[in-house]
């Protein structure tokens, strides 16, 4: 039995929550989907602000202002999650035809793509501060403001870019399409 593969009990928990009906027919308009996303990147970017604002800000505000990084990240994890069930984009789920296979394997090559370009965009910024830092004094709270959303960014990005990717360019869901597959 290969680790990646759910059991048959774990793909029925994984079916009953993909392809709830109720769920189902909330998330069919693609514009309710796009909604999300926007505002899953919303909460994302942010997260990142909040945490720039946090390290440059002095104690009594830092802490409302990590707190509030912390609530945003959260959102935007909890948001991600519902997108990834929107889009169907849910590890271990098999309950999706070759056409929908072929849509998730193109927005895993864009996400990893995309992941690609943030990380080459982290390292030369990095690298950046680097030389920075080796000609004079600076500040250490200037990359940190600028490395850890970035970070952040490249991070959610990687974790909820496919979803996003298919949540905005699926088109809406017929209801009742849904449910003639039984396997």
């Amino acid at each position: 039995m290969f680790v990646s593969k759910p059991s048959s009990q774990k793909q029925e928990r994984l079916r009953a929550l993909v392809e709830n009906p109720r769920r189902r027919r909330f998330w069919a308009a693609r514009s309710r989907r796009r909604q999300a996303v926007a505002a899953c990147a919303f909460a994302t970017v942010l997260a990142a602000v909040l945490f720039s604002a946090a390290v440059v800000t002095g104690p009594p505000t830092s802490t409302v202002l990590v707190i509030g990084f912390a609530l945003s990240l959260g959102a935007s994890a909890v948001l991600s999650t519902h997108i990834n069930i929107a889009a169907r984009w849910v590890v271990g789920y098999e309950g999706v035809d070759e056409f929908q296979q072929a849509e998730m394997d193109r927005a895993a090559s864009l996400g990893h793509n995309v992941t690609a370009a943030l990380l080459t965009l982290l390292v030369a910024v990095t690298c950046g501060f680097g030389g920075w830092l080796s000609l004079g004094n600076m500040d250490a709270r200037i990359p940190l403001t600028v490395l850890v959303p970035l970070v952040v960014l490249t991070t959610m990005c990687h974790a909820a870019f496919p979803a996003c990717y298919l949540a905005w360019t699926r088109p809406d869901e017929i209801p009742g399409d849904e449910g003639d597959e039984d396997a």
